[in-house]
Formats: C-alpha cells, structure tokens, sequence
C-alpha cells in the first residue's frame, strides 16, 4: 500500500484504497491509500509550520541540501526507473531519460541563488534607494499528470524548496510510488519535517488545496477544463495558480524541408511514449504538394516501430496508461474516416494482446471540426493535414485554442525566423520536433495551454513562486530630520 508522507512519517491512516496496474500486462501491482480533506490539511498545517524557520535559510544552505538530494535519487536511479516500467508503461530508454531529467531539476533548483536576485536603484531621491526584495510566497501545493511521475513533480519541488517554500504534493493517483520514494530520499538527505509532503489522491485532495486558508499557491499540470477551473478557483480564493492544460503540437512541413529528416521527426516526436506527451506533435500540416511524399515516408516507418511489453528493453512503444485510454484512442481512431479523413495506418491491435497496448496509427486528410483534430488525443496518433500556403498553415496552427509547442521544418532561415516570430505557442522548434528547453529556459504554453503569467521553470518561474517587497530606505544625520506632509520627492 502506497501511503502518504506527512510531516516526516508515514500516514497510513483514513481515506481510501485504489488498485495499481501494470499497463503492459493489465495485472494488478498494488493499491494506493488515497487520502482527502482531513489528510491535505494535515499536510498543509505542518508545511505552515515548516515554513516559519525553512523560509529564513540561507540559499546557499538550500542549495547544498539539493544537491544532496541529488545525490540520494542518483543512487536510487535504477529503483526510478523500474517504478516508471512497471507502473507508469514507460519504455526503459524513456524511464531512464525522464528519470535523469527529473536529477538535473534539482541540479538546477540548486542553482537558484546564481539568478534569484533582487533590483536595487540608489538614491532615488537624496539619500533614498529602494529595493525590490523577492519573498517566498508560504506553503506551495503541487499537483502533478500521469506521464511524468518523477520529472515533473521534482521539478516543481525543486523549484519551491530552492525559494524557501514549504510543499505538499499530490502525485497522479495512477502512478503515485515514484514520488512517494522521492519523499522519503529527501528528508533522509536532510529535508526537515513538514517542509516536504505528500498526499496521495484525486479531485477531492485538489479541491482542498484550492480552498485551504494556509495554501499560498497551486502548481497544476494536467488537462486543460481542469487548468481552466482551478485558476478561477485559485482568484476566487486569493491564491497564486499556475495551471498548465492540454496540448496539440502542430509541425508545419515546408516544401523545401528533407522530407527523410521530417519524416524521422515526426515519428520519433509523435509516438514516443505512447503519445502520452503533452509536447508530443499530434499534428503535421504539409505545405505545397509534399503530402503524398510526406505521408508515404512516415507510413514506411510505422512497422519499424517495436509495440509491446515496456519491460523489453527492445521496445519502443509501450501501453497506455489505462483502458480507459486504450478505448478513447480507439474511438478516436475509428471516427477518423467517418468524419471525412482517411486511415493511413490503423494502430488498433488484435485483442489477443496482453496490456493497454495501441500501435502507431497515420491520419491522413485531416481537417478543423474532426474530432481527431480538434481534442487533444494523448496516444500514438499523428494527424496530417494538408494545405497549400504558409499562410494557410499558420491559419490552422492559429485556429486551434492550444498552445504549448510548435515546429516548423524547413532549410529556408527566413522562414524559420518569420515562423519563430509569428507563431502563437509559448516553445518552438526549429527543425527540432518537440522543442522542450533545458530548465534554465522557460517552460510553458499559450492560449488554452497555459493558464498561468509565470512558467514551470526557468527565471519566469520566479513570478510563481517568489512576491516582491519594494523596500524604501534612508539613513540620515539626525540633525536634518523635519515634519513634511508632503508626498515623497523623487526629484530632490
């Protein structure tokens, strides 16, 4: 049983219990004791508390224990991985790689204090500076998705730690035993009591931090109708929110681009991971009359790919996270051609198949108002549609309301500048399919991607979790202090 961590113990009590799966095999692993109300409150009253001394520790002291934290996961890497295998569906390679990506968020918490810096303007009047002075902003709440159980959630922490505030976490109620194990590694390395938690459950525990008069801020990623709630709730109940929502990554295809090249980018970035990626492209527009070339070069691909057991170390495209996603994929898949598309490549497997195992499937003529264009499909699906202009291109692009990631591939440099410019999604890639940043660099969406003005990471992740104090001081000889009813002089 997957228990919470509460205050620096294990909480094994109230709330109630869930089953686990291995999504390659459909076979339960284990349960998870899902908690509500009474456990976040728990959590967040002793994060309060934690707060008052955590938030006066030096950066430096905060820095050195990341990096012990580091550490401590580094030596667990092999244990991560596995989780990720067995409980998420994630390939090997991709375990690995997500895993190593989660150690460098806490090398780059760790690196806070080298930009966390204030502005600072000297005599603004005579003898007056004013400084702005950034504040953590108190208990932080971080709700993370499925598909990332160590490498969102540790960065987001990372974050918030690196700031001097205090957290409590609420993993996906599907794949909870990664961060639950981070947890622990945590405060062995060091973490005080109560600075870091975690309650384990679904909409309830998220509603309670949404309304809990001792949460400052809400960290979310996840679908956007969600996103789209909770910062509302979030201004309605004063708190800071940062909810990031849903994706479909459009990769526009200029005529003078390697087709070969494009076609590698488009498979790799399209049915990696199951297409279980919020940047993952979902969506190719073929400008001019490459289509047919364009089409054919990914089809050829597609049986290459290697379905099954994400155990294999050999495969490539491992299950979905549920039946439930298994079937909405499959009816995502067998409206294509009814709604005026054509299959080019059918993913769906035989049902002798063990898991919630889906093939790589190819919609070709897809247009805006089928459903498999419109909603966000999270598997291996890769619609293309077919234009004959630029312009057209970046109208559909435009048109939709989700904006986290955008490619273009092209050898034209003008091109790929106006592109860069114009294009409205907060990452962008250049002859790079899925134009994910390093942490130094912002990571975020636009429009309905994005409910937010700050970022996960990078200095833009600041605005989240820091407030501004403008503190104005002056140091005078006693001898020139006078009443003045006046406003204060800049100008002096």
């Amino acid at each position: 049983m997957i228990d919470h961590f509460i205050n620096g113990v294990t909480v094994a009590e109230g709330g109630y219990p869930s089953d686990l799966f291995n999504p390659s095999n459909g076979r339960k692993i284990g349960s998870v004791l899902n908690g509500g109300a009474d456990e976040l409150d728990m959590a967040v009253q002793a994060a309060y508390t934690a707060f008052q001394t955590w938030s006066t520790t030096g950066l430096g002291y905060r820095a050195s224990l990341l990096l012990a934290c580091r550490q401590k996961v580094m030596e667990h890497r092999d244990q991560l991985i596995e989780i990720c295998i067995t409980e998420a569906g994630k390939t090997v390679a991709d375990a690995a790689a997500e895993v190593d990506k989660g150690i460098e968020g806490l090398a780059y918490g760790a690196s806070v204090g080298s930009w966390l810096r204030s502005s600072t303007t000297q005599s603004v009047a005579s003898g007056i500076d004013v400084v702005d002075a950034r504040y953590p902003i108190g208990v932080v709440t971080t709700v993370s998705p499925f598909n990332f159980p160590v490498m969102i959630p540790l960065v987001q922490a990372a974050m918030a730690l690196a700031c001097g505030n205090t957290l409590v976490v609420k993993p996906s109620e599907k794949v909870p035993s990664a961060f639950r194990l981070i947890a622990e590694l945590m405060h062995s390395a060091g973490v005080p009591d109560g600075v870091l938690n975690v309650v384990n459950g679904g909409r309830e525990v998220v509603e309670a931090m949404i309304e809990h008069p001792k949460v400052a801020g809400l960290s979310f990623i996840g679908s956007t109708p969600v996103a789209k709630h909770l910062r509302i709730r979030g201004i309605e109940n004063g708190k800071r929110v940062q909810a990031f929502g849903s994706g479909k990554n459009h990769m526009i295809v200029l005529p003078d681009a390697d087709l070969d090249m494009a076609a590698d980018a488009a498979v790799s970035a399209a049915y990696g991971a199951a297409g279980q990626r919020c940047m993952a492209i979902s969506v190719v527009v073929a400008v001019g009359d490459i289509g047919d070339q364009l089409v054919a070069k990914i089809a050829q691909r597609i049986p290459d790919i290697k379905v099954g057991s994400a155990a294999d170390k050999d495969v490539q495209l491992g299950p979905v996270i549920s039946p439930e996603s298994k079937q909405r994929i499959h009816d995502f898949i067998a409206g294509a051609e009814p709604s005026g598309a054509k299959l080019a490549v059918d993913g769906r497997l035989q049902e002798d198949q063990d898991g919630w195992l889906v093939g790589a499937s190819l919609v070709d003529h897809v247009k805006p108002g089928m459903p498999v264009y419109d909603n966000e499909v999270f598997g291996p699906v890769l619609s293309v549609v077919r234009v004959a202009t630029y312009a057209e291109a970046m109208d559909i692009v435009a048109s939709h309301p989700l904006g986290n990631g955008a490619a273009i591939f092209t050898r034209d440099g003008g091109a790929a500048k106006r592109y860069a410019d114009e294009i409205q999604a907060g990452m962008v890639g250049i002859n790079v399919p899925i134009p994910v940043p390093p942490w130094s660099h912002s990571f975020g969406g636009w429009k309905d991607s994005a409910f937010t003005d700050s970022k996960v990471s990078g200095p833009e992740s600041l605005n989240f979790h820091t407030r501004i104090k403008a503190i104005t001081s002056r140091w005078p000889d006693p001898a020139d202090s006078k009443v003045d009813l006046g406003f204060l002089k800049t100008d002096s």
